[in-house]
């Protein structure tokens, strides 16, 4: 146990004034605490009367032998006035860059001390992190994090390096891009963005675990890069890109006119856009309605959206690519809500999260769910197909529309559906080590509606101990959100250049 007495302030002292200096912080599972320190000689000195309160010393001072002894448990530490050395439990001597020093009725040591003395004897980690002025206690997350910048006029690339390793999530808030990482506070330095560039004003770390980044006039868009490893540390580049600046119309030499030939319209559209810009995560289940839950407690509610989390932050880290959730925390939202959600924000794909439930507990493995139409179904989607309109569009021409009642929005989708289904049950075998996944189509009220790809993905059966257990691992669960994310990745590449997804077996 450590930290655990109260932070009493410095007392009044007489004599020589130090010059109060920036307080150290101490990070430990308790939370933060300041510890002052003062400014003597060009020395930063803290209190040991402060230490002892943070770290539970035992300070005596003995004057007849001139020297104050520092005790932790069974381990000792002993200064002398005047003396940059000291000396420690087994004849071991340190050296300090100044000596102890009294400054009133109270002792100052450098805070070189706090590791070169402190950390030796004391019985959990005490990291002296002088740069970041941090002093880090305990079992806690705080990884180091620099920013390197690049600038080569339309894009601005920052990159960043976590030691050790932890992957962030970026999100973009309005006129601010925001990087979460998993972990308990940071140590993070940056050095001033770029003078003239326009596209970043500030950058700064925020309690506990986020980095801001406050987006200048001319920024336009962000990507991000793959994390790549590089030894202890993860390093991940964001590509800030500016608006075109105005250029000047540069003098030309005067040249024939060539001939009038007929004008081209241009298209109303232009080029053509991503196939998967924006994806809409639905966590199954909420609020008052816990669907199945397993043996050991875990209920379907809460492991679809542990499940969704961790997928979104995959998603966002790797592709850059908008996601919203359905919810993400615990409420209850209806069927068509969910989907009306996905409609309503021009969704490119709909993935539902669930768990699976069975009288028979020795039922377990993973389904995949697409839309499938009945008879009557299939000839109402090819009646909605011919019924189509040409109407007019912003900034002139037509589009051709298709008009669908909301039951039979999904039919325009079952193939893309489909072989999104295929993908991820590959996936599913490749990345998290699912031998069993099935693909099932079926006629499903909460995909019917849904005027993007959709699938519903059962991830095991709570019903099944193992099933359980394995839903429970934060280990399957990132099996399930790298499987999944690359399911995305292989279909937005295949749209994307036009190539034909592979049908489901």
């Amino acid at each position: 146990m450590y930290l655990l007495g109260p932070l009493l302030l410095a007392s009044a002292v007489s004599g020589q004034a130090p010059t109060t200096g920036a307080s150290l912080t101490i990070l430990s599972r308790e939370g933060r605490r300041p510890l002052p320190v003062v400014d003597v000689q060009g020395h930063q000195m803290a209190g040991l009367d402060d230490l002892s309160n943070l770290f539970q010393l035992t300070i005596r001072e003995d004057s007849a032998a001139n020297a104050v002894t520092v005790s932790y448990k069974t381990r000792t530490v002993v200064l002398t006035p005047d003396q940059s050395l000291a000396s420690m439990s087994g004849g071991r001597l340190i050296s300090l860059p100044a000596p102890l020093t009294r400054q009133g009725r109270r002792w100052l040591v450098p805070v070189e001390f706090i590791s070169r003395a402190l950390a030796p004897m004391y019985d959990t980690r005490v990291e002296f992190r002088p740069a970041s002025r941090l002093v880090v206690v305990g079992d806690v997350r705080v990884p180091r994090i620099t920013a390197q910048y690049e600038d080569s006029g339309g894009t601005l690339r920052i990159t960043f390096e976590i030691t050790p390793k932890a992957a962030p999530v970026i999100t973009q808030d309005q006129n601010r891009l925001l990087l979460r990482v998993e972990a308990d506070a940071l140590d993070a330095l940056f050095p001033p963005p770029p003078s003239q560039n326009g596209v970043m004003t500030a950058i700064r770390a925020v309690e506990p675990n986020t980095i801001v980044i406050e987006l200048g006039p001319r920024f336009a868009s962000y990507r991000t890069s793959t994390p790549v490893s590089s030894g202890a540390a993860a390093a991940i580049a964001i590509d800030l890109v500016t608006t075109a600046a105005p250029v000047a119309a540069a003098p030309v030499a005067s040249v024939p006119e060539p001939p009038a030939v007929p004008a081209t319209p241009l298209p109303v559209f232009g080029a053509p856009r991503p196939s998967i810009r924006t994806i809409v995560i639905d966590a199954g289940h909420g609020g008052d309605d816990p669907g199945v839950k397993g043996a050991s407690g875990l209920t379907e509610k809460d492991v679809t959206l542990a499940v969704a989390r961790r997928l979104r932050s995959t998603i966002e880290n790797r592709l850059g690519i908008r996601v919203l959730m359905t919810r993400d925390d615990d409420a209850r939202i209806d069927a068509d809500a969910r989907v009306s959600m996905a409609n309503n924000n021009k969704a490119d794909l709909f993935v539902s999260l669930h768990a699976n439930g069975s009288p028979r507990p020795s039922a377990r493995g993973a389904a995949i769910f697409s839309l499938g139409l009945d008879k009557v179904e299939e000839d109402a989607r090819r009646q909605s197909q011919a019924n189509r309109e040409v109407l007019p569009v912003y900034g002139g021409g037509s589009r051709e529309f298709s008009l669908v009642e909301w039951e039979l929005a999904q039919a325009s989708h079952i193939e893309e559906s489909t072989a999104f289904a295929a993908l991820v049950e590959q996936r599913l075998k490749d990345t998290a080590g699912l031998a069993a996944v099935s693909i099932v189509t079926a006629p499903m009220r909460s995909l019917a509606g849904a005027n993007m790809p959709a699938i519903s993905f059962e991830m095991g059966y709570l019903s099944n101990p193992e099933d359980e257990k394995l839903l429970r691992s934060a280990e399957f669960q990132n099996g399930i959100a790298l499987a999944v994310t690359d399911a995305i990745v292989a279909l937005r590449d295949r749209l994307d250049h036009g190539q034909a997804v592979p049908a489901a077996q």
